[in-house]
């Protein structure tokens, strides 16, 4: 008969020793761990600190207790902490990224609903992974950079251990776009998957929001000459912001560099936008149709001094890397390699 619950341990460098609860009864498991004097930390995942080694005795006694009394099986990892993993990259990538950890075998799990917005081509091995082997991820690592938008996810391969880091959309409108795909990447180490994600995935990333923001930009301008048309604007406020928030995220792709030095008309255009962006938005509709109109005649300038830049958007100069297959078969059950009872 299977247990009720699983609780598989992990010892990490910065958090001690982390726990994973899963399973049907996982809410057993928390009380478990609750009793055991585990700390909750990020949802879903409880962490239990090294500082006290008497401490540390004493809850792994209590939470092998109550784990038998409530029909819950523990088991070891020797795989270093997903979220290690995650904070090493994290702490290598240029700029600041928030790091969280998402425990992916809860019901239901935050995890595994952000990790639905995944960007990858469907042969990548993000994809691939989540595609055959959801059930057997046990974890994730968010990375997410609030300067530039940049969310990534980190997890580790189920049938070899290797890690796996791909982007992830910020809403699925971008996913449903024909434009270039972010490439995730599959590595061994960290230090080979830090390579792949500077080398490949963050350059195809910025290419595929450019060209994401580009044409949604496009769109929000063809809504608003087709209202114009009519005499009419409808949805004015709504236009506003989307027309803004669009121009600013391929602003900031093209100020870091993504098609090289900016021809003046353009970086002139882009400078006065800014100055005008952050004096606010119009206080009544009378002046956000004014607004709309002048964003309009502003837009259109941006789209035709962006296309000559690269006439198809596309992502030069980086090329998805080979994936190995996925293993024959169907997802194996049971206990994750490297997983010791």
């Amino acid at each position: 008969m299977s247990p009720a619950a699983r609780i598989t341990l992990y010892t990490s460098p910065n958090d001690g020793i982390v726990a994973l609860p899963n399973g049907p009864g996982s809410n057993w498991a928390d009380i478990a761990l609750d009793l055991a004097r585990f700390e909750s930390a990020d949802k879903g995942v409880h962490v239990l600190p090294m500082s006290d080694l008497d401490r540390v005795q004493k809850a792994l006694d209590t939470l092998y207790t109550h784990a038998n009394r409530f029909d819950i099986q523990v088991s070891t990892s020797h795989q270093a902490f997903i979220g290690d993993i995650g904070r090493g990259i994290a702490h290598r990538l240029n700029g600041s990224w928030t790091v969280e950890v998402g425990n992916c075998q809860l019901a239901p799990s935050d995890a595994r609903t952000r990790l639905r917005f995944l960007w990858d081509s469907s042969n990548g091995p993000l994809s691939g992974t989540m595609r055959s082997y959801e059930g057997e991820v046990d974890a994730a690592t968010f990375l997410y950079a609030e300067e530039t938008g940049l969310e990534l996810a980190v997890l580790r391969r189920p049938w070899d251990g290797q890690i796996v880091v791909g982007a992830l959309a910020s809403t699925t409108a971008f996913t449903s776009l024909d434009t270039v795909t972010p490439v995730s990447v599959a590595a061994p180490d960290l230090a080979g998957v830090l390579k792949q994600v500077a080398e490949t995935l963050l350059p195809s990333y910025e290419h595929a929001l450019a060209q994401a923001h580009f044409r949604l930009l496009e769109r929000v301008l063809d809504q608003i000459r087709a209202a114009h048309a009519k005499g009419a604007l409808p949805r004015i406020w709504s236009l506003n912001e989307d027309l803004c928030q669009h121009w600013y995220g391929l602003d900031q792709h093209l100020r870091r560099g993504l098609y090289g030095p900016l021809p003046e008309p353009l970086d002139d255009l882009l400078r006065t936008a800014d100055v005008a962006l952050s004096e606010g938005s119009a206080q009544d509709e009378e002046g956000a149709v004014r607004l709309l109109e002048h964003w309009l005649q502003q837009g259109t300038r941006l789209v035709d001094l962006v296309r000559p830049l690269d006439p198809d958007l596309a992502a030069r100069a980086v090329t998805p890397l080979a994936s190995p297959a996925l293993p024959p078969g169907p997802p194996r059950q049971g206990r994750r390699p490297g997983a010791s009872r």
